[in-house]
């Protein structure tokens, strides 16, 4: 059985939980445990999310859920150019946004002064670590006006370490910011983001509108073309670029709310919209998160998404679909929304909500049906009334979390095991956190601000999932993983932050502590930084694999952006199962290059003409 282990170097705790695999026997055991608590109070990071109350029912009393508690992301980044991974989390109105010095010895230390201490006006989303040079890095922070609902000021905010001051250059639009993600979409060495419209303010479940915007040298602007495509496209809750085709041109991918997940190809810097040709428009869904990773060792990216699980009151299937109406029903200018569901006792479509409930929207309700027996037995339709030409339709039909396997030309859909459908997944993590040589997953779970009718979703606690490299996962307990998150779990990220060859993890949680998990049981791989052309110094988007003789590993990429709003590290770990003989990577653009190993390198540098040096940064 395959075992792999974290153990907790997280917030406002002074004793660090082991895993079993962790743990030694004999004289040893006591010394080593004063030890390990010890190293555990110098990598406490005492942080917690800092979230302040909104009620999105005074503004829609029928929304399904709250959407002022869907962050916050994370990420890994070298903010300081020293070359290690420093930890940046985003926070809510009122907070600061949270950076954390990386000591290299395993111990952070949150920095202050400007631009850190200035406090944040609307909620942050996504975060991302923008290597802008060789030399500096700027963080981006979505930010969200959906509490204001005022199309004023920046939608994403860049925090400059070298003129400690904080840009506001994009300007804010209709729809509230959700998931950011960097590529160079075009091969030409440069970076562009995609900023992801979540909401628009006060208009749930209307279609939001997201935008490419491109660096001009001196802001990022928007990309005219692409952004037209994706105009009124949904309610985009996570994104990722990858090339799911291999050409050396990422895909944009998203997870869409009452939707599918979406994918643009990619032809050298257009977007083009395929998800009906990849057989993904069959499966809308509540997605939350999205990423890719080789999970069966094919050599093609598959997809994962998070979905909102199958342990709720709601049930959906193609044939009898989750559903959400809506359109301005009580003609006050807003939009009112009714929640429905086939009812097998009436044989048609009812409303889910209470006749309270559903009066806010229909306020002739309680005249036209003066009982609640009488409301219990009427259809949506007959609810509706006149106002039912009115009425728009979304639907859901799947609310599993998934794997789309790549086939080429077409992604095989298939379920994650059941402990995945247990709550509501996030941030989705691909990596070999246990390094034999295949891809693993970590989902963070959990979302508990549903609408009053419906209980807290709160049965997950951060899902480890070992993969076999034949496209299977297997759901690993917190007891066996030591990965243990009540709390409503949002973003995730991975890094090698302390440099012995094992991932670690860090998940944050709405409104409350963020957790650091220390790799202890992995066995370590072959740590690789890629150095790229001057606009992509960390070459997001490169793709790399490792040749073990004549057997090869799985296909990796780096991201600037993935999962639920976060960033892994740009260093990457591979697992070497045994002593690898050649990596092989291919560059932005689809040029590739191929490197011998002696087997024995622990990290390497590998530059674009395919040179390769010892990393000693």
């Amino acid at each position: 059985m395959k075992k792999n282990s974290f153990s907790m170097v997280g917030i406002a705790v002074t004793v660090l939980l082991w895993a079993p695999s962790a743990r030694v026997a004999g004289a040893e055991e006591g010394q080593r445990a004063k030890s390990q608590e010890q190293s555990a109070k110098s990598r406490t990071l005492f942080h917690a999310h800092h979230e302040e109350p909104f009620d999105d029912f005074e503004r829609q009393p029928l929304l399904p859920k709250k959407l002022s508690q869907l962050g916050p992301g994370i990420a890994w980044g070298d903010i300081d150019g020293d070359g290690l991974d420093d930890l940046i989390i985003a926070s809510g109105k009122g907070g600061r946004l949270a950076v954390f010095h990386n000591d290299g010895h395993g111990g952070f230390q949150p920095l202050t002064g400007a631009p850190w201490d200035a406090v944040v006006t609307r909620d942050q989303t996504a975060v991302l670590a923008w290597p802008k040079n060789e030399k500096q890095t700027v963080l981006l922070a979505g930010s969200a006006n959906y509490e204001d609902g005022l199309a004023v000021g920046s939608c994403v905010r860049q925090y400059d370490l070298s003129r400690k001051a904080i840009a506001d250059t994009l300007p804010a639009q209709d729809s509230s910011v959700g998931p950011l993600a960097l590529a160079d979409i075009d091969g030409a060495g440069n970076l562009e983001l995609f900023v992801g419209g979540r909401v628009i303010p006060a208009r749930y479940p209307e279609a939001a509108s997201s935008r490419i915007c491109r660096y001009d040298g001196d802001q990022f602007r928007p990309d005219a073309e692409n952004t037209k495509v994706l105009e009124k496209i949904g309610l985009v809750s996570g994104a990722v670029w990858s090339d799911l085709n291999g050409d050396g041109f990422p895909e944009l991918i998203l997870a869409c709310d009452w939707g599918p997940v979406r994918v643009f190809r990619n032809q050298a810097g257009k977007l083009r919209e395929v998800t009906a040709e990849s057989g993904l428009d069959k499966f809308t869904g509540w997605w939350n998160g999205v990423a890719t990773g080789d999970i069966d060792g094919d050599g093609r990216l598959d997809i994962i998404a998070g979905n909102w699980g199958l342990n709720s009151s709601y049930q959906a299937t193609p044939e009898q679909p989750a559903r959400l109406f809506y359109g301005d029903f009580s003609e006050r200018g807003t939009v009112d929304l009714i929640e429905a569901e086939y009812d097998p006792s009436q044989k048609a479509v009812a409303p889910r909500r209470m006749r309270n409930a559903v009066s806010l929207a229909l306020p002739d309700l309680p005249s036209r049906f003066p009982t609640h027996k009488a409301y219990s037995e009427a259809s949506l339709a007959e609810v509706l009334g006149t106002r039912q030409s009115r009425a728009h339709e979304l639907r859901a039909n799947t609310l599993a979390s998934m794997i789309f396997l790549n086939r080429g030309d077409r992604f095989e859909a298939r379920p994650l095991p059941l402990e995945a459908q247990l709550a509501p997944a996030f941030s989705v993590n691909v990596a070999d956190f246990d390094g034999d040589g295949h891809e693993d997953v970590f989902l963070s779970q959990n979302f508990f601000a549903n609408q009053p009718e419906t209980p807290r979703l709160d049965a997950g606690g951060g899902l480890l999932l070992l993969g076999d490299g034949a496209g299977n996962l297997r759901a690993v307990p917190g007891q066996e993983s030591g990965i243990k998150v009540y709390g409503e779990q949002r973003g995730a990220a991975v890094c090698d932050y302390d440099g012995d060859g094992r991932l670690d993890l860090a998940v944050t949680q709405n409104g409350a502590e963020t957790k650091l998990y220390h790799n202890v049981g992995g066995r370590p791989g072959l740590r690789v930084r890629l150095k790229g052309p001057a606009g992509n110094p960390q070459a997001v988007g490169a793709q790399l694999r490792l040749f073990f003789g004549p057997r090869q590993g799985p296909l990796r990429e780096l991201h600037a952006g993935s999962g639920y709003w976060s960033q892994d590290a740009a260093l990457q770990v591979l697992g070497t199962p045994e002593p690898p003989t050649k990596l092989w990577v291919r560059w932005t653009g689809g040029r590739t290059t191929a490197v011998q190993l002696a087997g024995d390198e622990k990290e390497i540098v590998v530059d674009s003409s395919g040179k390769v040096a010892p990393d000693r940064r």
